[in-house]
């Protein structure tokens, strides 16, 4: 009498799969269980419902800031009375300067954008619960003549992820202010 005889990888994939699901269903269970969780990219809840913005002459950062503000459910008060804390931001300057040139053309390669603003963190009655504080962005863009505009578009980019980075700093350090 004749037996057909089933290979081995008529049954692996079945039991391969079934081992795949369970052991990610095992390191899921074990991981959730632990009270693992990814870092995120910014600050969560402010320890703050409401805040003055004291803010002139700084274009860049007040729109990214009051959108971040309002993501995390804080209020943008008007005045200075009844606040939680008030926000005071001065010397905003962005500037773009040549970091390298090419030596046998003389056309600028690489620029370095910088960007500062100041700010002090108060109470509402105005006292200040921190030294006034600098935070102080620096990037580095090549620069391709052939395309230009593309470069300059990448410029833009860097320019507004360093605003972004510095508002976000800016709400660390108010989170981290009681």
């Amino acid at each position: 009498m004749y037996r057909s005889s089933r290979s081995f990888g008529q049954y692996s994939g079945g039991m391969m799969k079934l081992f795949k699901t369970s052991f990610f269903l095992i390191l899921i269970l074990s991981l959730t269980g632990c009270g693992y969780h990814l870092r995120g990219s910014g600050t969560g809840k402010l320890n703050v419902s409401s805040i003055y913005l004291d803010a002139q002459n700084i274009p860049l950062i007040k729109r990214e800031l009051s959108d971040q503000l309002a993501i995390r459910d804080v209020t943008i008060s008007p005045s200075n009375e009844n606040v939680d804390r008030i926000l005071k931001l001065y010397n905003e300057n962005y500037t773009r300067r040549v970091l390298s040139v090419d030596e046998n053309t003389g056309k600028v390669t690489e620029y370095e954008l910088e960007y500062h603003i100041s700010l002090e963190i108060l109470t509402s009655d105005g006292s200040s619960l921190a030294e006034p504080q600098e935070i102080f962005l620096i990037r580095a863009v090549t620069f391709d003549p052939n395309a230009a505009l593309s470069k300059f578009d990448e410029e833009i980019l860097v320019r507004d992820d360093m605003i972004r980075s510095a508002a976000n700093s800016i709400l660390l350090r108010i989170q981290v202010l009681k």
